[in-house]
Parts: C-alpha cells; structure tokens; sequence
C-alpha cells in the first residue's frame, strides 16, 4: 500500500528553488509544518515568523500576507510534487494486475485510502486553498489533467474490453469515480475528522458502491 508522504519532500523541493531566497525558504517551510499541524486558519503570521526565525516586518516584505505564504508554498506540491505522486499511482495502482472488477476497486480504493492516511496534513492544507481559489484549483487541474487522465483511460479501457466494467462514456466513469473517492477524503480528513472512523468499513462500502454502479 501506498507510504509516500508529501509533506517529506517538500523541504527539499523548497530548498533546491533556486529563485527564493533562504529567507523565502525558511517561510514556506515553517507555514507548511504550522498549517499541517494547526490548520491553516489557526496559524498566525507570528508564529510563522518565529518558526522561520525571522521578523514579521522582513516576512512580508516577500509575502505581503498570509495567504499568499500558502499560494506559494502550494506551488511546489502542484508543479513537481504531485506529478511524482501520480506517477507512481499509475505505476503502482492503475496497472496493478486484477482478474475482476471487485479486485480492481477493492485494490484501488484501499490504496487511495493508505495514501490519503499517510498525507492527511498535506490532505488538510491543500484542500483548505483549492477550494476556494479559483486560479490555484484550475492550475492544479491543468497539471493533474494529462498524466492521471491518461492512465485512467488506459486502465478503464482495458477493464471494457475484457467485459469487466461497464461500456459507458469515459468521462462519466472518471468522474463517478472520482467524485466518489474524493468525497470520501474531504468527509474524512477535512470535515469531519474527529468522527469515529471505522476505515476498514468504509472501504467496504466504497468498494460496493462503485461496483453497484460500474458493474457491466
């Protein structure tokens, strides 16, 4: 199951920036760790200032605000580090090899969830911005469009033509099935967090639901 952590690299990719500067640096690093441990709303300038080490007065003069501290520091993890992630889910989940459509789902939404498990802070700071930021939710799209779209249209091709799933339009399969897991993540990780989960049930009623409705 999936263990890749993106809040892990993210001071490296930060770091290897070569158009910041080490104050910029130190911010982004600090802002991250706060929004992922407190939440993005409950994170002061103060704290992050003293995080990285630095005045208030020099923080702004790069940043201006707080939300723009979080625009900036998202643009790594959308340009060069969920690539990376969606790389490795069409590597390692998409192409698992599976004999039905209950094992296809089964595998697929029990990884999804052990991912969203080991990156629910990063789960928490990004969803907290693309929601409501329209310019960040289209760039993020736009970098998510082509590789995941693809692996997915080679993945739920393959499961037609062997008569394992359902012979509709492929927009409306990805999008069900996104619509699906996705939800589940938001209930999980940013509304409803401190709800007593039982993830092993939930993956059982996920994995029914898609089938009852992808199933040929």
């Amino acid at each position: 199951m999936a263990k890749k952590n993106i809040l892990d690299e993210f001071p490296a990719i930060v770091q290897a920036n070569k158009e910041l500067t080490q104050k910029q640096k130190d911010v982004l690093i600090a802002s991250i760790r706060l929004f992922a441990e407190q939440g993005y709303a409950n994170t002061s300038t103060h704290q992050i200032a003293v995080a990285a080490h630095q005045s208030e007065g020099t923080m702004f003069k790069h940043f201006k605000s707080k939300a723009n501290i979080l625009r900036t520091a998202l643009e790594p993890l959308i340009k060069q580090i969920i690539p990376d992630v969606e790389a490795e889910f069409k590597r390692d989940t998409l192409n698992h090899p599976t004999e039905s459509l209950h094992d296809f789902l089964d595998y697929f939404v029990r990884n999804r969830m052990a991912f969203a498990e080991e990156n629910q802070d990063a789960i928490k700071v990004f969803f907290s911005e693309l929601l409501y930021n329209e310019a960040l939710r289209q760039e993020f799209i736009e970098t998510a469009r082509e590789e995941l779209i693809a692996a997915f249209k080679d993945t739920i091709a393959d499961l037609q033509h062997r008569h394992l799933m359902i012979d509709w339009p492929f927009t409306e399969i990805f999008r069900y099935i996104i619509a699906v897991i996705v939800g589940y993540v938001i209930d999980r990780y940013v509304l409803f967090p401190n709800r007593d989960w039982d993830d092993d049930v939930e993956a059982g009623y996920l994995v029914t639901e898609l089938e009852k409705v992808l199933q040929p």
